[in-house]
């Protein structure tokens, strides 16, 4: 594909009617002001212009009154602000997102928009930087004399598609689409949000009625923010991901007709039953989570290679050098709620014998009450279980050559505590009553920030910590509230407002440490949070097939290297999940962590151990170095996480088609062969071929193998193959 340069362009358009239109590499966005309606004219795939005689005012407004096409929706005081808006300016603007800019391409353009009916501006800011996708946000302003209520606010939302330019050109769907093949709009999105049910992303016709779905359990959820927008019409897909990790709500809108079919969505957050999102003083600004958009004409493993970029490259704060990809061990394995110094030095040991890179003391090491981890969160001082506190801990796995990671649930307060005892006034309430049984601490409370922020310092220094670990076990639901000048506010976007406000000036201030996020495993995955956090735990379900799914299709929009998958014992039947070889080669496709490995070095099968050995020899030659800018391919995409399937099939390959890695997991008891045609090949190249089962080698040309494919015998369920592709020639 020709380098596109870093395209960035945006043009202010005045004939008649103002209005914006964007270009980011091949991306082209056109908005305009018709009618007091801030609406999204058309969006191109490919680069394309469309003539200013097919989108005249009268047209505009004509399709803007008969399908949503406005850009921004915005409720005050249970009010849409729909109609009335004034353009005010438009010009550079200034990039308030903190997102990282490797490039220096990037570039903010921003709109004014006053509407006078109700004391409000909004400037509409879209950043671009060349690829893909594209950045948008709101910062609303009140501009009267008295407080405001903000209701409603989805900082993105229009029409996408409308297939009806003239009636007599329009296409009919039987000319695209055989007569059986299905609806012409679908849409991606996680079907599933409880735990251990992460990343249920796949595909279903939208319907004639349009979709909507939504979360409601305080957090972003077990599922994301996020959805493709598939047209068959003409190919393309529409992705949209919603930075926020509280609660939001997605609508899928469509009208289809015989000669007409229209598409656009809305991402945000919606109304509440009597409750506002937020209070607005007299000159007061607020800024809107941030949305990443995008519009792709490409197979699915190029804009899953897009969403990597994207997320690797300016979402993600940059990760400490070497700190890219670390092998993780994590003591809650044979040690889970049995915590003592010599078993846990013993741990540390067992975790230098493998190669482990960084040791992680998790969940149980700190309060009052012994093996209660839950009821304990929010006292950060070693248990009377540890009485030389955790500084040896620290201490040895340093001189064992690895790195020190401690876990701190910093948004809790556990009912044992002294912290709940002494500051009750310090927890989430809605309507006076504490939310999830006092357990959440207030992150909209001045307090508890000047508490928290120098309590993680303090903890990151005393333990001299490499990597600092938080967790989020509980649910707000529909979140706090408090009464402020004749509103009641819910809580919840002041309190992720906040809490990204504390690891953003926690990572500035410690940048040699590593921060890591976990929500119950999966149950926060949005761009929001992780804009925060250099990798994150996606799943706490452990059992196999289905963590495998899990992982096959959270990387469909998250890159592998910064995701953890658990190796180990913590639950029982584990040793169960499939033969050792599949087990491991789940966690080498990610962040391997290993929570549990052997309960002393004495223990150690010696078999066992050569297999967890030859495959982090693996990790660390071939799949690291392939991760970390490498492309990935889905050859079994967006499976049903709790159905069948009877294989899930992944591969990695370098830029430069150099390199290539296949992972293969037969995961149910039929169809016990698999034709592998692998995507990451230059066929004019020649490669050597190498199955890591049987340790075979040959060679064959780029295209043979592409070509005729490779065929892949495994014997029983849960089992599977690694093969590995070199250019030799």
């Amino acid at each position: 594909m020709a380098d596109l340069g870093r395209h960035v362009s945006f043009k202010q358009t005045q004939e008649g009617t103002p209005g914006v239109r964007y270009g980011s590499g091949r991306l082209v966005y056109d908005e305009q002001l018709v009618d007091g309606r801030w609406v999204g004219r058309y969006w191109s795939a490919n680069g394309q212009l469309v003539p200013e005689m097919h989108l005249t005012k009268e047209k505009t407004a004509e399709d803007a009154r008969s399908f949503p096409m406005q850009s921004f929706r915005l409720g005050i005081g249970g009010v849409d602000l729909t109609e009335g808006w004034t353009w005010l300016s438009a010009g550079p603007g200034v990039d308030t997102t903190g997102l990282r800019d490797e490039s220096g391409s990037a570039k903010v353009f921003t709109v004014r928009l006053a509407h006078v009916a109700s004391s409000v501006e909004v400037r509409v800011n879209t950043r671009l930087d060349g690829s893909a996708m594209i950045v948008r946000w709101l910062d609303v302003v009140n501009t009267g004399t008295v407080p405001l209520g903000i209701s409603s606010l989805f900082p993105m939302s229009g029409r996408v598609w409308c297939h009806a330019p003239d009636n007599f050109i329009a296409y009919a769907l039987d000319e695209v689409l055989a007569e059986d093949s299905g609806h012409p709009l679908q849409v991606a999105y996680d079907h599933l949000q409880t735990w251990g049910r992460e990343a249920d992303f796949r595909f279903e016709p939208v319907g004639s009625k349009g979709f909507r779905t939504g979360s409601r359990n305080g957090k972003s959820g077990h599922g994301r923010p996020a959805f493709w927008l598939r047209n068959r019409l003409n190919g393309e897909t529409f992705v949209c991901e919603f930075a926020f990790s509280g609660n939001w709500d997605m609508e899928i809108l469509h009208e289809d007709k015989r000669r007409l079919m229209q598409a656009g969505f809305a991402m945000g957050m919606g109304p509440l039953d009597s409750e506002v999102l937020r209070v607005l003083d007299p000159g007061e600004t607020v800024s809107s989570p941030l949305m990443h958009v995008g519009l792709f004409h490409c197979e699915d493993d190029a804009i899953t290679q897009s969403l990597h970029e994207h997320v690797r490259t300016v979402v993600l704060p940059k990760v400490p050098p070497g700190r890219e990809c670390e092998i993780e061990a994590n003591h809650r394995g044979y040690l889970c709620d049995r915590e003592d110094e010599p078993s846990m030095k013993e741990d540390e040991e067992v975790a230098a014998a493998i190669g482990a890179e960084l040791y992680m003391v998790d969940a149980g090491w700190y309060g009052r009450m012994p093996n209660e981890w839950w009821n304990n969160a929010g006292d950060w001082f070693a248990g009377e279980w540890l009485p030389n506190g955790l500084e040896p801990i620290a201490e040895h796995a340093h001189a064992l050559g690895m790195r020190f990671g401690l876990w701190v649930e910093v948004e809790a307060a556990g009912k044992n505590t002294d912290l709940k005892r002494d500051h009750p006034e310090w927890l989430l309430s809605r309507h006076g009553i504490p939310v999830v049984g006092g357990r959440a601490l207030d992150y909209t409370n001045p307090e508890v920030l000047a508490w928290i922020e120098p309590e993680i310092a303090r903890i990151i220094r005393q333990y001299k910590l490499d990597l600092f670990r938080i967790d989020h076990n509980h649910s707000m639901g529909t979140g706090g509230t408090r009464t402020y000048k004749g509103f009641t506010e819910n809580l919840m976007w002041r309190y992720y407002e906040n809490f990204y406000g504390v690891f953003d000036r926690a990572r500035r201030a410690f940048p040699d440490v590593a921060f890591q996020n976990c929500a119950g495993g999966g149950g926060r995955l949005d761009l929001g949070i992780l804009q925060q956090f250099h990798n994150t735990e996606m799943s706490d379900w452990m059992r196999k097939p289905r963590d495998i799914r899990i992982f096959s299709n959270l990387t469909q929009s998250l890159p592998p290297e910064i995701l953890l998958r658990t190796f180990g014992t913590e639950f029982p039947e584990l040793s169960m999940d499939g033969d050792i070889d599949l087990q491991m080669r789940l966690v080498i496709l990610c962040r391997p962590i290993f929570r549990g490995i052997a309960p002393s070095r004495q223990e150690m099968n010696p078999w066992f151990l050569e297999r967890v050995r030859h495959h982090l020899a693996i990790f660390r030659e071939t799949l690291r170095p392939l991760m970390l800018d490498g492309l990935v391919y889905h050859h079994t995409p967006m499976l049903p996480i709790e159905k069948g399937s009877p294989w899930v099939v992944l591969e990695y390959g370098s830029k430069d088609r150099k390199r290539a890695v296949a992972a293969l997991f037969r995961t149910s008891s039929d169809n016990c062969a698999y034709r592998l045609h692998p995507r990451g090949l230059d066929q004019s190249g020649r490669y050597l071929v190498r199955f890591d089962n049987s340790g075979e080698t040959f060679e064959l040309s780029g295209h043979e193998i592409v070509d005729g494919g490779i065929r892949v015998e495994i014997g029983c369920q849960l089992s599977s193959e690694l093969i590995r592709f070199e250019r030799v020639g």
